[in-house]
């Protein structure tokens, strides 16, 4: 497999243990630049932007889940943050301000893991699902006491004080799903026609699908009082996929999954999701049907997504506890990264190296290690997944000498004399190919630089 290695990152001092999913990526102050949230089991919030701390965050418990997304249906972004011991916390950059602001509280039940936002029953609107350690998964939805809150109001009431939505709204719990194995990840997937459905992992590689339906069989919900909004949620289904479960050589291994991958064209079959298991399986599943499978010596125990090459399509990046990163495409062509630290969160995505600025955010790897550090690493582009050939770039390198000329200045009884004029007699065959790169990579200090062209005047 080829090795990468990439130099170019930034690094930040965190102390305290970093849960997995407690690194997020996303824009907290609405102003389109990324930002990166990290949390830790001290309680400890932070919040980076280009190469400075933004913002720190302290006294919030035991932050076992972070996430940044819409979660009020208002059209601004918000920070929801989740601790061991059962609060939630809800976070937004006011109009004119600089810093978040605490806007909500709520208690909810404890042993949350991990955290996804998204729209589960394709209704328009933002929820929020928990995955809890007693093997349960939640989903919420904000929900307002009166008429709903728009967004410029929300950004001028944030201003006025902590917990100044407290009595506008709630989180109202809309299931409660129970199973009977630990799960792993939670998250979104898209099936044929665009229906969402929520993937929950469960042990050995398989998984849970939810189906969430909000146009059938609905049952109405009104807001806490005096609403002028409904909010519906309907009947769901679940069914276990077992997807390899014979095949595995752990059936109680760990597992991870990461769904919506993008595949750079549009599918009405739906779209494929990843599945990464503790004992180093990683498989790419599209309609049930496995398209292939990728064994490591590795505990893989975050598996995420990157445009890495910036063809459109995503590309399937997994992180070991030992800092061994892997990076496959959908054809399954690898590269492996080593962080040379052993890592207890990673995320990647977006990050706005340099903010109020006009370029655009980039793709990034994040570690937070055991060493009370975070690396963002950057600059991680690569041009291909494929090993390329050097023969067709050599020759085109070459035209750039003038070979005749080199010939003349080179005794005719050294080694390089002979290769080049072997190179220049006949037609270019694979051994002179490879003689030519000897010559190239043994003798190049020998070879005349070629000129570069002058300026014309004008």
């Amino acid at each position: 497999m080829r090795a990468v290695c990439f130099v170019n990152r930034l690094e930040f001092e965190f102390g305290g243990n970093v849960f997995r999913s407690s690194l997020t990526l996303g824009d907290v102050d609405n102003t389109g630049e990324m930002a990166l949230v990290a949390g830790n089991a001290s309680g400890d919030l932070a919040v980076f932007k280009g190469d400075k701390q933004w913002q720190i965050i302290n006294g919030l418990g035991m932050i076992t889940a972070v996430g940044v997304g819409d979660i009020l249906n208002c059209g601004l972004n918000a920070v929801v943050i989740v601790c061991g011991d059962g609060w939630c916390y809800i976070y937004l950059c006011p109009a004119g301000s600089a810093k978040l602001e605490c806007v909500h509280i709520q208690r909810i039940p404890a042993n949350t893991k991990v955290l996804l936002l998204g729209d589960i029953d394709d209704d328009g609107q933002q929820e929020l699902v928990l995955g809890l350690t007693d093997r349960v998964v939640r989903s919420y939805r904000w929900c307002w006491i009166g008429a709903p809150m728009a967004r410029e109001t929300i950004l001028a009431f944030a201003k006025t004080s902590v917990g100044s939505l407290a009595g506008r709204g709630a989180l109202v719990c809309l299931n409660k799903w129970e199973f009977a194995h630990q799960l792993g990840a939670v998250t979104l997937n898209h099936q044929a026609g665009g229906k969402p459905s929520l993937l929950v992992a469960q042990p050995g590689g398989t998984f849970m699908r939810i189906r969430c339906y909000a146009d059938s069989d609905r049952t109405e919900i009104n807001d806490l009082e005096d609403s002028s909004r409904s909010n519906a949620f309907g009947e769901t289904s679940v069914d276990y996929h077992p997807l390899c479960i014979n095949s595995m050589r752990n059936p109680n291994v760990s597992t991870e999954i990461l769904g919506d991958i993008e595949t750079g064209r549009k599918d009405d079959n739906g779209s494929p999701f990843a599945v990464a298991t503790l004992d180093g399986t990683l498989m790419l599943v599209h309609n049930d049907d496995i398209l292939w499978s990728f064994q490591v010596d590795h505990q893989l125990f975050a598996v995420t997504k990157l445009d890495i090459t910036g063809d459109g399509h995503d590309e399937i990046v997994v992180c070991s506890w030992d800092g061994q990163t892997y990076i496959l495409d959908l054809e399954k062509h690898s590269v492996r990264f080593q962080l040379e630290e052993t890592v207890s969160g990673f995320c990647s995505g977006k990050y706005t190296l340099e903010p109020n600025s006009s370029k655009p955010s980039i793709p990034v790897l994040v570690y937070a290690t055991f060493n009370n550090k975070i690396y963002i690493y950057y600059d991680i582009h690569l041009p291909s997944m494929l090993t390329e050939n050097f023969s067709p770039h050599l020759v085109d390198f070459m035209r750039g000498f003038d070979l005749q000329e080199i010939a003349k200045k080179i005794p005719k009884s050294s080694e390089q004399y002979k290769y080049i004029a072997e190179f220049l007699s006949g037609p270019i065959t694979t051994d002179k190919m490879k003689k030519l790169t000897e010559l190239c990579l043994y003798f190049r200090t020998d070879l005349a630089q070629p000129s570069a062209p002058k300026p014309i005047d004008g």
